[in-house]
């Protein structure tokens, strides 16, 4: 009984002794460690996502944090509602962003390996929008239904009734691309003309130019306007691919680019300048082909041999457009598409 009465009061004693092991109290998260990156849905369905951003976080030590849209109408709103959340956005089309008047949404930027990409398109010390790929406006079609025009004026043709696809504008770089390409030939008058020619010709017009392959590949439709370069990238990750090829017109081409920018919001725009240098690292220029279809801007990178084929600097009709004009004639240009093919 006294040895318990001795015990009790060392049980106590210890009892009361502070332990060493403070309880872990969670953390605020250092914003600096963070990237938010908004991005078209296609950023993760192509598998570019998968590609490239785990490879950053652990490079960079950080989290990357994912805002996706299935429209790009809505990222451009989101572009402008909320500026404070945005770090990078990725996946722009130009002629999008001409269109909406972007550039003011965005910080100067100045990539460090100026000697290595592409002069026509990094023309200046410092862009607010930085291409990452780009492309040129061409017919593709498939070899194994027709013999493909090679003008505006053959493909007005009889012979492709109800055979061509157009990409939609509204939702579609590369149809709004389209849009600009028409009106650099022809006007703002001939524009609404040549669209009326070609309607006869349309089979259908789609919201992505997935589907618009697709159908292309099992002959659901034989030609489509779209990007040059998209026959070559189907070969090259598709075995049902060999009868897709490609025609430039008489008129001239025009090229197509993608964008990325650091938003003028940004809270760690170091980081976002960082995302921007990553992608335009040839590793990365790498997925911009085998995953978006594009040409790299990064000329050190290895084009595959599918590609070979495809010029790099065709006749262009880009500057035969102004960005003036671009700007102010957006919503009349699409609302005239819309009223010639807005019913397919």
């Amino acid at each position: 009984m006294r040895r318990l009465i001795l015990i009790l009061p060392l049980i106590l004693l210890l009892a009361c002794t502070p332990s060493d092991k403070k309880e872990q109290v969670p953390q605020p998260r250092d914003s600096s460690t963070v990237l938010r990156l908004y991005a078209p849905v296609e950023f993760r369905s192509s598998g570019l996502e998968k590609a490239l951003i785990e490879s950053f976080r652990k490079e960079h030590n950080c989290s990357v944090e994912i805002r996706l849209f299935d429209d790009l109408n809505l990222m451009i709103q989101a572009i402008s509602a909320q500026p404070d959340s945005i770090d990078v956005v990725l996946g722009l089309p130009g002629c999008f962003a001409l269109s909406d008047s972007l550039d003011g949404y965005f910080l100067p930027y100045s990539p460090p390996q100026q000697d290595a990409l592409a002069r026509d398109i990094f023309s200046g010390a410092a862009l607010r929008l930085v291409p990452y790929g780009f492309s040129y406006l061409s017919v593709i079609y498939n070899s194994a239904l027709i013999q493909p025009p090679t003008s505006f004026g053959q493909l007005q043709d009889a012979m492709f009734l109800k055979q061509l696809a157009v990409l939609n504008p509204r939702y579609s770089g590369p149809g709004r691309a389209t849009v600009h390409w028409i009106v650099s030939i022809f006007g703002d008058a001939g524009y609404s003309q040549m669209l009326r020619a070609l309607k006869k010709n349309v089979y259908r017009q789609y919201n992505t130019h997935f589907e618009a392959i697709s159908a292309l590949k099992t002959g659901e439709i034989a030609l489509m306007l779209g990007l040059s370069t998209w026959p070559g990238w189907q070969k090259e990750i598709s075995e049902d691919s060999a009868d897709l090829d490609f025609a430039l017109f008489d008129e001239g081409s025009f090229r197509y680019t993608e964008c990325m920018g650091i938003h003028e919001g940004s809270s760690n725009p170091a980081l976002a300048g960082a995302f921007l240098d990553f992608m335009l690292q040839p590793a990365a220029q790498k997925m911009v082909i085998y995953k978006l279809g594009l040409f790299p801007v990064n000329q050190k990178t290895l084009l595959p041999a599918a590609l070979s084929d495809v010029p790099l600097s065709p006749w262009l009709t880009n500057d035969k457009i102004s960005e003036e004009n671009i700007r102010e004639s957006s919503s009349t240009l699409l609302s005239a598409w819309e009223r010639v093919m807005g019913h397919y």
